[in-house]
């Protein structure tokens, strides 16, 4: 496993891959009163919390194994990349609709796996143009049989 092999594009998905798995660990949401407190981490955060950084994660282990040439995960007419784009996209979607649906008492490990799911998502971007792919389009999720 030769990390000086990744493109920076590359990098930044694995990077925030990495980050992605850190936030699920920190808090979500929590308060402290009077010395009494409580923390709510991703996984107790409720469904879009934590299905967004594991999308997010999953963009990102898509981009590792054809970075580092284990396999190409294709999905129909998509690419890796493309493939990684769109769940780092979704892991974008949904923290930020985590963070929408609950305001309150937001503490930084939702920042943390919204930064981390955004990177997953720049860097799969990047690493698409970089091999000259597309943006995926509707035509890409219809299958040969659909023709």
């Amino acid at each position: 496993m030769d990390l000086s092999k990744l493109s920076r594009n590359q990098q930044i998905a694995l990077g925030g891959g990495i980050l992605a798995i850190i936030s699920l660990f920190l808090p979500w949401y929590g308060f402290s009163f009077a010395g009494i407190g409580a923390n709510i981490q991703a996984f107790d955060s409720g469904f879009f919390a934590w299905a967004g950084v594991l999308l997010a994660i999953a963009g990102a282990v898509v981009i590792a194994l054809k970075a580092f040439d284990v396999a190409n995960a294709k999905a129909g007419n998509l690419e890796a990349e493309q493939l990684a784009l769109i769940l780092g996209g979704l892991g974008v979607i949904f923290i930020l609709l985590r963070w929408i649906t609950e305001t309150s008492l937001v503490k930084f490990g939702l920042f943390v796996g919204l930064i981390a799911a955004a990177a997953v998502a720049y860097g799969a971007y990047g690493t698409m143009k970089d091999e000259g792919l597309e943006m995926p389009s509707a035509d890409d999720f219809k299958s040969s049989d659909d023709s």
